[in-house]
């Protein structure tokens, strides 16, 4: 309980995060009149929605002692049924929603029940549904198809001044999984059996059950992040989710929470992804090639594992 309240708080990692938001925001300012205007914030923040909340997601899961991996085989799948369902009319796309909601939901509870009841690792595992989930999106189609009705796209578009519509339900999501993760039961059993599985096993916690709603909810908010990338493609895209696996835990690394689970938390991640996205605005108004992109996110992830090891060790 001591590490689920110290987790409420700021902590050392947090202030790194800011003081390079802070950095990369005067990088910014200095090198084009266009960074720190209201559409380049907004725009910022349509690219971050999607990685926002799987990177979520994946949080969750890296704190029970876990890891998915089948994000990307996932959001392919779920935006090609997304579109499918949807089409043009607005009358289908509540239809469409549930769908995939209930598809990510099922994705999350299959991977939970192998890891938990199986005993196959969970990267095996993910890692296997991705192939198996990707596979399936590209027998549907293998080029983009579907469609998604106006009102929705309108919506994945739309802001209230320079925050989008889709930005604060991400800062709802977000809210509610702090308060799930250090409010509740559930967030309690999450942080013990990440800490210590064992030990959450003697002390008679349902260490088995806890992972299962855990890989449950990371395929529910999956879903949400695949609804959102097809109304912004306004099809739905079998290689959508490409990446995405790799991606999500980036973020988490960076925001403090450690590979092993049981420590870090929503904050973190937050802070982390809103870091990586300015950065990569930067190099871009910098004309910087996303190649050396990906080199610079590779060095980040290997400084962060190896400072947060070796606090781990201290």
């Amino acid at each position: 309980m001591h590490d689920v309240i110290r987790a409420t708080r700021a902590q050392p990692v947090h202030l790194v995060v800011l003081a390079l938001i802070a950095v990369v925001l005067l990088i910014g300012i200095n090198t084009s009149d266009r960074f720190a205007t209201p559409l380049n914030f907004a725009n910022v923040q349509d690219q971050i929605v999607a990685l926002a909340i799987v990177s979520l997601a994946q949080t969750i899961v890296i704190l029970s002692g876990g890891i998915d991996l089948s994000y990307a085989g996932a959001l392919s799948l779920l935006s090609v049924v997304f579109a499918a369902i949807a089409g043009d009319s607005a009358g289908t796309l509540a239809l469409a929603l549930l769908a995939v909601l209930v598809l990510g939901a099922l994705i999350g509870l299959v991977n939970g029940m192998v890891v938990a009841y199986v005993g196959v690792h969970p990267l095996i595992t993910t890692l296997g549904t991705s192939t198996i989930l990707a596979g399936a999106a590209l027998l549907i189609t293998r080029r983009p198809s579907g469609s998604v009705p106006l009102l929705f796209e309108d919506f994945t578009y739309g802001r209230l001044g320079v925050m989008p519509f889709c930005m604060m339900i991400v800062i709802g999501l977000y809210l509610l999984a702090g308060f799930m993760l250090w409010r509740t039961r559930l967030g309690t059993r999450i942080y013990a059996v990440g800490d210590n599985e064992q030990a959450a096993a003697v002390s008679g916690l349902p260490v088995r059950r806890t992972k299962v709603a855990v890989y449950a909810l990371s395929g529910l908010l999956c879903s949400l992040a695949a609804a959102y990338m097809a109304g912004r493609f306004g099809v739905g895209d079998p290689r959508a989710g490409v990446g995405f696996d790799l991606k999500s835990i980036t973020p988490v690394i960076v925001g403090g929470t450690l590979l092993a689970g049981g420590k870090g938390g929503v904050l973190g991640t937050a802070l982390a992804v809103i870091l990586l996205a300015l950065l990569a605005n930067v190099l871009n108004f910098l004309n910087v090639s996303s190649f050396y992109q990906w080199i610079a996110e590779g060095l980040i992830i290997i400084a962060a594992v190896s400072l947060l090891v070796g606090k781990g060790r201290s």
